[in-house]
């Protein structure tokens, strides 16, 4: 059963021109729980229709009072504008408890060097992260490269620089700015995995075993820096990465999957019952399975969270790439409806 709080907006702070944290209070009793790096799942009301999206956190347990998102607006993103446009103080949103793998737990104890890589909207879990060992494990530092367009897209500009004053021996701080403008301290131009060697040069060197490494941002951003941190014969095992969602099929992908673009007869399976029902062209499993009323697990709806995973028992689909599965799983058959659609008749899905 999933676990839905109802929450109060006690403060909106604009970060950018296309940026704004939600900050929310936290219940005086029963507390939200979290872990630095994990997001939140807003259900949204327009148009009398519930919609659910998924925002990472930039709060960070036991140093911010409340628990905040950051938002970007998102060229025809319903949501993110909807909220953009109308979310003030003393509004009242549903929310499902914070999830997410993308996480980092501080301990006093430890000794580590934690390298961030983010760009634009990006930062906002990073910045979590950052602030949970800079606050709660003494011993480390942590090196952020965060790519952005100019200056004036700089989300958290300020706290960043108040942190890299407070904790000017274990932040380093590294801008890489498309259009500088007059701001001096950055590297000009974009994360590309040619300059990733670069950049680590720049900062302290740790031992690999005391060194981890976090990327989020958008696709593009996020591959050119694990490849380039590859290249630097990074092990994948220290590379932790946060995807917001699938990236869309390639070119290549649509023509070699086009029959997804027919209407499919299908058969679910859940809790001992079987579901058959036809998935339109261009919808996915979970789209057309909600639309026939069949309640089946989700939550994000992007292929990051897994809520949603399933079992292929018969027929064939095209899983977009970029999901949180394992190889292990998609080799068992295991899919995410979310961002699956079928590519042959009588596909036959089964729900734990």
């Amino acid at each position: 059963m999933e676990r839905i709080k109802t929450l109060k907006v006690i403060d909106v702070v604009q970060e950018t021109n296309d940026a704004i944290s939600i900050h929310f209070k936290q219940p005086f009793f029963k507390k939200i729980k979290y872990s630095s790096g994990q997001f939140l799942t807003l259900l949204v009301t327009i148009d009398g229709k519930v919609v659910r999206r998924c925002y990472s956190l930039n709060s960070t347990p036991k140093v911010d009072k409340t628990i905040s998102v950051t938002i970007k607006r998102i060229k025809d993103g319903k949501v993110s504008n909807f909220l953009f446009d109308t979310i003030k103080k003393g509004d009242k949103i549903k929310i499902l408890y914070p999830m997410g793998d993308f996480t980092i737990e501080p301990k006093p104890e430890k000794a580590r060097h934690i390298i961030l890589f983010g760009a634009g909207s990006g930062i906002t879990p990073l910045f979590s992260i950052l602030k949970a060992i800079l606050y709660a494990e003494p011993k480390s530092i942590v090196s952020l490269f965060y790519g952005n367009r100019d200056k004036e897209s700089i989300i958290f500009n300020g706290f960043l620089n108040y942190y890299k004053e407070k904790f000017a021996e274990r932040l380093n701080l590294i801008h890489i700015i498309e259009k500088p403008g007059d701001f001096k301290s950055c590297y000009k131009g974009r994360v590309e995995r040619e300059q990733v060697p670069i950049y680590l040069k720049k900062v302290p060197q740790w031992d690999v075993d005391a060194t981890e490494y976090y990327i989020c941002g958008p696709s593009g951003m996020m591959i050119e820096a694990e490849e380039g941190l590859k290249a630097c014969n990074i092990p994948e095992a220290k590379i932790h990465i946060e995807r917001f969602s699938a990236p869309p099929p390639s070119a290549l992908e649509t023509k070699k999957i086009g029959a997804f673009l027919e209407n499919r007869e299908i058969e679910i399976l859940l809790k001992n019952t079987s579901h058959k029902m036809t998935v339109p062209a261009k919808s996915n499993i979970l789209e057309a399975a909600l639309d026939e009323g069949i309640q089946v697990p989700y939550v994000c709806m992007d292929g990051i969270c897994g809520s949603c995973k399933a079992q292929v028992k018969k027929g064939k689909v095209f899983m977009r790439e970029g999901h949180i599965l394992s190889q292990e799983e998609v080799n068992e058959g295991f899919i995410l409806p979310c961002i699956c659609n079928p590519i042959s008749n009588n596909v036959v899905v089964e729900y734990a």
